[in-house]
């Protein structure tokens, strides 16, 4: 295909419309075939455990236990399930309180004989569910005392966290510890002196071998937190981001940074001026996100200042937030400012907009990983841009001020003002509860700041004729993420509850994805 016929189709509506189309459809085929590999996620326990994840994606809250409407009977089969699996016993432990904590039913519960399981284990395992649905704990506590069969004890601790009994469970995981010593029992130890904050306890554990290994880089850094320990904070900064994070997640947020990365390039018109700046800017802009994250703490634990309560505080509170990223994606800016002295004001906006993007590509790291991939969909046309936008007008701004020797400074700080109101109101139209009613402010706050992007965009670029048009870059990546966010999630919940959340996200930026078709510079028919 010559450029000429590749520069008509890619601007025809039709073409569009069918090639996005077909590859939506390939997406959708291929997510839900790699859904189905995952065989652990058809047993009817895994369907129970993760149907409240997928409900509170699509706006039902998974915070209260939901009614059982299958009875007992299912109930039932679902422990036997679990109970049949090859799993360690205690985790089959974990398994039924699990189930339990998400499933709520007035009806007995009765346990059949498991071949899995020898008669002590059976045993723990029927007195387990009777203190989960009856909440009598006598039997369990029955198997625990005296000379107890491993994990009874186990057992007794796991019912006591469900009822949030911290001392009860401790005295049970001790007691555990002191006849067989299992290293989950002291990990579970570890995470529970950690959420009761006894730092001083935690301590003498760190120096014991038997506890030592459980001090993860969080847990270090959690206990560095709270006793400014700065050198300690600086130590497990990178590690402690990057645990338990899952890798496809990973995978995902580097891909979806990727099709930002060619957008941003084909705005810019030439690879040629930008190639040499691309991952440089990228990995300051990650640098900034971690270190964003050194401000946070500061400003949380030295200084004391979190959400709190009040309108006008948590206001000031989102400001900050909005302060603190824009000046330090800033900041990581500078270094690049001296080797682009040469270049044109797009080339400089566009290196600023890919140290934005290498921010918000570090923070999705954990977004995806916490919502298994699902706010992909919404973050790739909304934190993505905010930050890409917002840095790079910023950033274009700082370097006219330092090439003109200041004369552009105060241009420059009224740059970096609206970008940080723009942020912080952005932010507190989403988390300040005053303010839940007008959500749909978040739109409009976004979709100023987008106008004013590209019509900077706009001035500084004539010419749009590019042979591959950028609004088809935009819609395949865009639907490349939609599909590979499906995929994963649908890996969790299953395809149905999949699609729906997926559809829900991608409706809801609706409105943003308009305000992108209409201001990119290009004519589609």
């Amino acid at each position: 295909m010559n450029k000429q016929k590749l520069f008509q189709k890619t601007r025809s509506v039709s073409f569009l419309l069918k090639s996005s189309a077909f590859l939506a459809a390939i997406l959708l085929a291929l997510g839900t075939g790699i859904s189905f590999l995952n065989t652990d996620r058809l047993s009817l326990y895994q369907q129970i455990i993760s149907r409240p994840v997928s409900l509170e994606t699509i706006g039902r809250g998974a915070d209260e236990p939901m009614e059982d409407r299958g009875g007992s009977n299912r109930i039932t089969k679902a422990l036997v399930e679990c109970l049949e699996s090859d799993d360690a016993f205690h985790i089959k432990i974990l398994h039924i309180a699990d189930l339990f904590y998400y499933i709520e039913t007035d009806a007995p519960v009765r346990l059949p004989s498991i071949e899995a399981l020898d008669s002590h284990q059976q045993a723990i395992a029927e007195a387990l569910v009777t203190a989960c649905v009856e909440g009598d704990f006598k039997p369990l506590e029955s198997l625990a005392a005296g000379d107890a069969p491993p994990d009874a004890n186990y057992a007794l601790a796991v019912a006591f966290e469900n009822t949030g009994n911290s001392e009860g469970e401790l005295k049970a995981l001790y007691r555990e510890i002191d006849l067989y010593n299992p290293a989950y029992a002291r990990q579970r130890i570890v995470e529970i002196y950690l959420e009761l904050q006894r730092y001083d306890i935690l301590d003498a554990l760190a120096r014991e071998d038997d506890y030592c290994d459980f001090f993860s880089a969080w847990v270090l850094q959690d206990i560095a937190i709270h006793r400014l320990d700065w050198p300690m904070i600086l130590k497990t900064l990178i590690p402690a981001a990057y645990e338990d994070i899952l890798p496809a997640t990973v995978v995902l947020a580097v891909l979806s940074g990727f099709i930002w990365t060619t957008v941003l390039i084909r705005f810019n018109g030439r690879f040629s001026n930008v190639w040499k700046f691309v991952i440089p800017a990228l990995l300051l802009g990650a640098l900034s996100a971690h270190a964003t994250l050194l401000a946070v703490f500061w400003q949380e634990h030295q200084m004391g200042f979190g959400l709190g309560e009040g309108v006008y505080h948590q206001l000031l509170y989102c400001l900050a937030i909005g302060l603190k990223e824009e000046v330090i994606k800033l900041l990581l800016f500078v270094p690049l400012i001296p080797f682009l002295r040469s270049k044109s004001d797009l080339v400089l906006l566009t290196v600023a907009a890919l140290v934005g993007l290498g921010f918000a590509i570090e923070e999705n790291i954990n977004y995806f990983s916490a919502s298994a991939g699902l706010s992909a969909v919404a973050r790739f046309a909304t934190a993505n841009f905010l930050h890409i936008a917002l840095t790079a007008m910023c950033g274009l701004s700082l370097a006219r001020a330092v090439y003109h020797r200041g004369k552009d400074i105060p241009q420059a700080a009224v740059t970096l003002v609206l970008a940080v109101a723009i942020h912080g109101f952005y932010d507190a139209f989403m988390m300040v509860e005053t303010f839940e009613n007008y959500s749909w402010l978040t739109y409009t706050v976004f979709i100023l700041m987008g106008y004013q992007y590209f019509s900077w965009l706009r001035y500084l670029r004539e010419e749009w004729q590019d042979a591959f048009s950028i609004t088809a870059v935009f819609t395949y990546g865009i639907i490349t993420v939609t599909g590979l966010s499906f995929t994963l999630f649908a890996w969790f919940t299953g395809p149905y509850p999949a699609l729906q959340a997926v559809l829900s996200e991608a409706i809801g930026i609706a409105i943003i994805l308009i305000l992108f078709y209409r201001e990119i510079p290009e004519t589609i028919r």
